[in-house]
């Protein structure tokens, strides 16, 4: 360990003083706003329409032009009779839709004539509209699953009320809210409305409101999804699992703020270096393969880091990108400097390549692929240098601890099983004993490389930079002090970000100091990368590499039994 003198000590508290005062005065930026107070009023009626006011107060710092609210749908679902009121300010309304939700633009104004724009003052803008087919009647039950906080603000709110009334006595109803530790009281009033108090909310966090009800409160289904199957049953399964995971998560969360605690007494290192470029000059999958996961091995983010790399490097263009699909074409560009895995993925694009050689990324089969990541490795592997890598990494003592715990872990296994079929004066300490024997053996084999293996100088130094890298590219205060110099170099710090698995944190800090610097549009088209990752494709190729099955969009679960956290409406909002 190297000791660092009272003068570096000295240095740093300096150093960090003056930091803390810079960055104060940034979190007032122009255009910045947060969100002390949201009252909402949801009214079911008897025809399955959820007719909703969303009385929201904006309180801005700076000059906006306006606010808007993003409505998520999914399936059938579509608003109907939107206006929004602006008391004591002018207005202007602009209604944007589209597959999978509506935005609700709202230009604000302090003059009749629409001339002066708001500037440091709180706003409130009331929303109306009426929700169609979010109610949702099955064959045994009716359900409001109603996302009271949508996950898509990126600020927080102080203090959020809502009112739920339904169309009938609140005495024959289930009701849970999702999840619980957000609420302070949930009570119903005389004429069976639901007010919930809730806690403050973080940017990024959903509360939902889940209501089951007799089918029979409804004279009409007009204007609900209706679903032919029981639902009740699998809906309090569900909320019970939920429920249950979320009291194990609180126990845990309370071991780990123990833990907190004793690592905040303990001595901690107090000066982190911060490297604000590119740390080496290897090549994305090759920082992958040490940084992120196994050492020496690559993932499915080495994978996209590639694929973004040629797209940065001009062998790509991006006829379109978005949340749902990445649609590319092939540029007649020299490929004779590309390494063989890169020439791999080429090759393996060129197979969905329609009529006009635009490649659906949309197209890929997940099972197709998984074969060919499986051979991609291979090539991988053999362009990663192993002698480069031990350079970097002594793996020996993580192979050897691997070998022990292989063994100990079938021995275990054995004096189990051997315990419990014969009998004896030991047989169940030698049970114990084995179990604990097995588990220990488990965790051991399962640690990471880096536990038993060991770095070199050289390793450490590499592992260090890069680190130190990611930690910056994932912290927006230090994004926003010191910024990428220009559009080209965002383009490289997201292929590296999304090498190093953290491709969303730095697609989200981009797009966050983009909206900070007001950059015009017309500004992101200067790198394929950036283009990439401002209009979803990171997200797309997330969810297509990582978690196929999984919706990323908050959209609902329109015309089947909805999962927690799957409730209509949500979606988030901002200012623009």
């Amino acid at each position: 360990m190297i000791k660092k003198s009272h003068g570096n000590l000295k240095k740093f508290t300096i150093i960090l003083l003056v930091f803390t005062l810079l960055i104060l005065p940034l979190s007032f930026a122009e255009g910045d706003y947060t969100l002390p107070n949201v009252e909402k009023h949801i009214n079911v009626t008897d025809d399955g329409t959820t007719i909703i006011s969303e009385d929201i107060t904006y309180s801005i710092s700076g000059t906006i032009n306006g606010v808007y609210r993003d409505v998520g749908l999914s399936g059938d679902q579509r608003l109907e009779n939107i206006s929004v009121e602006t008391p004591g300010y002018y207005n202007t309304l602009e209604v944007i839709n589209s597959s999978n939700k509506v935005k609700i633009k709202v230009h604000l104004y302090k003059d009749e004539a629409k001339t002066e724009k708001v500037s440091d003052e709180d706003v409130r803008v009331i929303y109306h509209y009426n929700f169609i087919k979010g109610v949702k009647i099955y064959d045994d039950i009716a359900e409001l699953q109603y996302k009271s906080w949508g996950s898509d603000w990126d600020s927080d709110v102080d203090n959020l009320v809502t009112y739920i009334q339904i169309p009938g006595s609140h005495n024959n109803i289930e009701m849970w809210n999702n999840p619980q530790y957000i609420v302070k009281e949930s009570t119903w009033t005389s004429d069976d409305t639901l007010k919930t108090q809730f806690k403050p909310l973080s940017s990024g966090q959903f509360a939902e409101q889940r209501i089951l009800m007799p089918k029979e409160y409804f004279k009409s289904t007009q204007n609900a999804d209706v679903i032919h199957k029981n639902a009740k049953a699998q809906i309090e399964q569900d909320q019970k699992e939920y429920q249950e995971s979320q009291e194990n998560h609180n126990i845990l969360m309370k071991f780990l703020s123990l833990f907190a605690i004793l690592g905040i007494l303990s001595p901690i290192p107090i000066y982190i270096k911060y490297e604000m470029d590119l740390p080496t000059k290897h090549s994305p999958v090759f920082v992958n393969t040490i940084i992120e996961g196994a050492i020496g091995e690559t993932d499915e983010y080495g994978f996209q880091a590639s694929l973004l790399d040629l797209i940065d490097k001009k062998y790509y263009k991006i006829i379109s990108s978005n949340e749902d699909d990445v649609v590319l074409k092939q540029k007649d560009k020299d490929m004779s400097l590309l390494k063989q895995y890169e020439i791999d993925i080429v090759d393996y694009l060129s197979k969905f390549k329609d009529d006009e050689g635009h490649i659906s990324l949309s197209s890929m089969d997940s099972v197709e692929f998984s074969k060919f990541m499986d051979a991609w490795k291979i090539d991988v592997n053999k362009e990663v240098n192993s002698l480069e890598v031990r350079k970097l990494f002594n793996n020996r003592g993580n192979q050897v601890a691997s070998l022990v715990c292989a063994l100990l872990l079938i021995s275990g296994l054995i004096i189990i099983i051997y315990s419990s079929l014969t009998k004896g004066d030991y047989n169940n300490i030698a049970l114990v004993l084995g179990v604990i024997l097995t588990i220990e053996s488990a965790i051991v084999f399962a640690l990471p490389d880096t536990i038993f293996g060991q770095w070199t100088s050289e390793g450490k130094e590499f592992h260090d930079k890069w680190k130190n890298f990611e930690k910056y590219i994932k912290d927006y205060s230090l994004i926003k002090e010191y910024p990428p110099a220009s559009i080209q170099v965002w383009g490289k710090y997201l292929v590296y970000a999304t090498a190093l698995g953290c491709a969303s944190e730095a697609s989200g800090n981009m797009k966050k100091y983009f909206k900070y610097i007001n950059l015009p549009e017309e500004q992101y088209y200067e790198s394929d990368a950036v283009f990439f990752s401002m209009y979803g494709g990171n997200m797309f190729m997330h969810s297509l590499l990582h978690d196929p099955d999984t919706s990323i969009t908050d959209t609902g679960s329109f015309g089947d039994i909805g999962d927690v956290g799957g409730g209509f409406g949500g979606g988030g909002g901002g200012t623009f």
